[in-house]
């Protein structure tokens, strides 16, 4: 009979832990590498196809919907001619006044005085305008 060295025991059980190790990585980088390939290919065929994807179709069903709601609630806009002054429009600066359009004063009774804003009046003691140097 023959006796087992006990040092070649521990290393035949080392050498079987290694290898089911490097089995089980193996196996987990070659799912990993097979799912990468799958999930490009899917992308590159999803991409040359020429089909709709269910969110483009909801999109463009939306965008229809809208335009034609829109179409039954509104009448036609009347064309209203603006002025050629893209400052006036975003109402940065005063628009100039048509000759058509009369700008009628506000009507106040006789003796009492329109509302005046106090901070725009100027000071009545002051003697110079303060723009002018002396």
């Amino acid at each position: 009979m023959m006796i087992e060295d006990p040092k070649d025991q521990n290393a035949k059980k080392d050498n079987s832990d290694q290898d089911t190790i490097q089995r089980i990585q193996v196996g987990v980088v070659g799912l990993v590498a097979v799912l990468l390939v799958v999930s490009v290919a899917n992308f590159v065929l999803q991409r040359a196809s020429d089909e709709q994807s269910a969110i483009e179709q909801i999109q463009a069903e939306a965008l229809e919907n809208a335009g034609r709601i829109a179409a039954e609630a509104e009448p036609p806009p009347v064309q209203v001619q603006t002025p050629a002054e893209p400052l006036a429009e975003m109402g940065i600066t005063p628009a100039p006044v048509q000759e058509e359009e009369v700008v009628e004063p506000v009507p106040t009774v006789p003796g009492t005085r329109a509302q005046v804003v106090p901070d725009l009046e100027p000071d009545p003691k002051l003697e110079a305008p303060m723009d002018k140097e002396p």
